[in-house]
């Protein structure tokens, strides 16, 4: 029994390992995306979307050491709860991911465009706001904290106003700016992928409640 439960915590150990290792790359994706917003670097773009598959590769290999764990240690109460919230979470993160890389994406669309012209400075706002989201719900997931989790899933709140806000801003420019639709269209498509990564957060917030708490709680 005793072995069974060394090697139980030795693999759900590893599986934690690779869930904060995870949290680092999506984070840093994000973190990309922002910065190749703000100078429309191309390299940074193109490193972004060079990436992503071995985002993808990270979740597939956590959702495989959580299976494992589940079919050789058959772990019950809260062991059980950690490693199904594992899974959920990698796949939440492998979304952020892939949104930061549409997000890069489409500013390679947008070579040499002004973007001051297309609220790039509260875009810019939009997602810096989303990856202090991302810093919270990975601090409350490695300090197993669900007040913070929760606390961390308001941010939501914030990022869904300020989409409301740009989505406001850039139709008004479209309509006063007919040359600028091209772009500032794109704009909200890059506004739309940010606010999916808060809503990808707020999940992540919600699992983390349930594996502490065992309470399958919404908090959107």
């Amino acid at each position: 029994m005793q072995e069974n439960r060394h090697a139980l915590d030795t693999r759900i150990g590893e599986i934690q390992t690779r869930l904060l290792n995870l949290f680092t790359q999506v984070k840093a994706a994000m973190e990309q995306a922002s910065s190749c917003l703000a100078n429309s670097s191309t390299e940074n773009c193109t490193s972004i979307i060079e990436h992503d598959p071995e985002i993808n590769r990270g979740r597939h290999r956590i959702e495989k050491d959580c299976l494992l764990a589940i079919a050789l240690h058959q772990p019950v109460a809260h062991d059980l709860r950690e490693i199904v919230a594992a899974i959920r979470i990698a796949g939440e993160l492998e979304r952020m991911g892939d949104y930061a890389s549409d997000i890069a994406s489409i500013v390679l669309q947008m070579k040499d465009a002004d973007l001051s012209e297309t609220a790039g400075s509260d875009v810019l706002r939009l997602s810096n706001l989303c990856i202090s989201m991302l810093d919270e719900v990975l601090a409350a997931y490695w300090e197993k904290d669900a007040d913070r989790a929760r606390q961390a899933a308001r941010l939501d709140d914030d990022i869904d106003a300020g989409q409301e806000a740009l989505i406001s801003m850039l139709f008004g420019i479209m309509q006063s700016r007919p040359d600028l639709v091209p772009d500032a269209s794109r704009m909200l498509w890059i506004s739309h992928n940010i606010e999916r990564c808060g809503d990808r957060a707020t999940n992540i917030a919600e699992q983390i409640v349930f594996m502490l708490e065992a309470e399958v709680v919404e908090l959107d």
